[in-house]
């Protein structure tokens, strides 16, 4: 086990209420001390399924507490509220009585609307595609090795650049099962570091305290795991906290989600 598909296929109930479930990591989805942000929020989602009637997802709302470790992890859903055309439900990641993560999924029907607005589109594409980044056993992340990361604009993590702001990266999930889904996505948009972390010239630790995740369109069916890129922004930064903001786009070039996270930079 260690594809995504794999794990999510390890998520199990633990009572007839669907509320209570487990599924089983290890420790190739490891990002420090912690389980992958994206994965956990990957599992927090499919842990909401039973209590949404099929409403498609909206908004994923995460507040990040402590961290995950490898190994069984549970999880404990609640729906908050159920209205007319929206449902809101809690999901949290917990170790007995402590909390580890919060995660709060907005899902809402379809709405006729006479607002639209075009999509936004992908920065172009350089005309020979960068070598992928590489992964140095011990020395990065271990979550990063079910990726394979092309850096098209912006520097790498630790790479000393005063002025750096925004990454632009190319992504592909390695994955036996080459459906797209939720989960999927939600490990795309996770996958970026703190873009202030191109500023250090050392290693220096730094992760994410909060995090809204909007979804604009469901994945194009023919989508496939390659070609998936993200275009992140640090909009600001003071005291050690910074702010980011970050397109999701499918390989056709359509957006699929936004994000935006508060991240913490310890350096």
């Amino acid at each position: 086990m260690s594809a995504l598909s794999e794990v999510l296929a390890t998520l199990r109930a633990e009572g007839a209420d669907g509320a209570r479930m487990q599924a089983q990591t290890d420790e190739r989805w490891l990002q420090g001390r912690s389980l992958y942000g994206g994965l956990q929020a990957a599992l927090a989602v499919e842990a909401m399924q039973p209590l949404t009637e099929g409403l498609p997802l909206r908004t994923l709302q995460a507040t990040l507490c402590a961290p995950v470790p490898a190994g069984p992890v549970r999880l404990r859903s609640q729906l908050v509220r159920r209205g007319k055309n929206t449902a809101h439900v809690e999901t949290r990641i917990v170790d007995g009585e402590a909390t580890l993560a919060i995660f709060i999924g907005i899902f809402g029907a379809l709405r006729e609307s006479v607002v639209q607005a075009d999509d936004p589109r992908p920065p172009a594409m350089p005309d020979t595609l960068p070598p992928p980044m590489p992964y140095v056993e011990g020395m990065m992340p271990a979550f990063l090795q079910n990726f394979e990361a092309h850096w098209l604009a912006g520097e790498y993590p630790f790479s000393g650049k005063a002025e750096a702001r925004r990454q632009h990266i190319r992504l592909t999930l390695r994955d036996p099962q080459p459906r797209v889904g939720l989960a999927q996505v939600i490990a795309f948009a996770d996958f970026p570091p703190p873009v202030a972390l191109a500023q250090m010239r050392k290693p220096t630790p730094g992760s994410t305290l909060t995090w809204m995740l909007n979804f604009v369109r469901e994945a194009p069916a023919d989508s496939g795991l390659e070609g998936w890129q993200v275009d992140v922004h640090m909009d600001a930064a003071a005291g050690g906290y910074t702010h980011q903001s970050l397109a999701v786009y499918a390989p056709d070039g359509g957006v699929v989600a936004l994000s935006r996270q508060c991240m913490v930079v310890f350096g």
